[in-house]
């Protein structure tokens, strides 16, 4: 995925979690994220863990799908 579309897709998540009230949660420090949480009224809603000690690299198209298939849309300009 290219950065364009990286950007894209993390400022769709990012706007769509802002509508509903739902919390962006990262695990660790930047350029080393170890995981990525959405959580909604303190329970996770989706969730992105890096399985080895390498960096995550988060795939923001697929969390933006996943809220799609759970009906949490919005926040497109």
């Amino acid at each position: 995925m290219s950065a364009v579309e990286k950007k894209r897709f993390y400022n769709r998540v990012r706007r769509t979690c802002l509508k509903h009230d739902i919390d962006i949660i990262y695990d660790g420090v930047p350029k080393m994220l170890a995981g990525v949480e959405l959580l909604k009224d303190g329970t996770v809603i989706i969730g992105d863990y890096a399985s080895n000690a390498q960096p995550l690299d988060v795939n923001w198209k697929r969390i933006h799908e996943e809220l799609n298939d759970l009906g949490i849309t919005g926040g497109i300009k």
